[in-house]
């Protein structure tokens, strides 16, 4: 069986979101119901997830989970919206696009749950 893991994601490692919408072709980014000119800047974008990251768990506007699959990225999920202790929003996206449609997302959904449940005391 593969070798699968879902963690928080390490600040180090922000530009794996970065990227994937930066990299993403408009017709993918319609998928996802995302304007590819409202995207913030990678600098910018960078500088928010470092801040975040310098705040404590109560007080932060976002998770980040990083999915791995045989010890490499092939996803990530964010909860937004926190009410800590209370409630968040999730997101899924399958960045390596030879796993779309396989199942991986499936697996890691109740993963980033359980993560997202400990981490944020939902």
């Amino acid at each position: 069986m593969e070798s699968l893991t879902v963690r928080e994601m390490a600040v180090d490692e922000v530009g794996l979101i970065i990227n994937y919408f930066h990299q993403s072709t408009p017709e993918h980014l319609e998928i996802l119901g995302v304007d590819p000119t409202r995207l913030p800047a990678l600098d910018r974008w960078r500088e928010r997830y470092v801040a975040e990251y310098e705040k404590p768990a109560e007080e932060r506007a976002t998770v980040l989970v990083v999915w791995e699959l045989e010890g490499g990225p092939v996803g990530f999920s964010t909860a937004d919206k926190i009410v800590y202790g209370e409630q968040a929003n999730m997101h899924l996206h399958v960045i390596d696009a030879r796993h779309r449609m396989s199942g991986i997302g499936s697996r890691c959904v109740p993963l980033s749950v359980e993560l997202y449940f400990d981490r944020l005391k939902l």
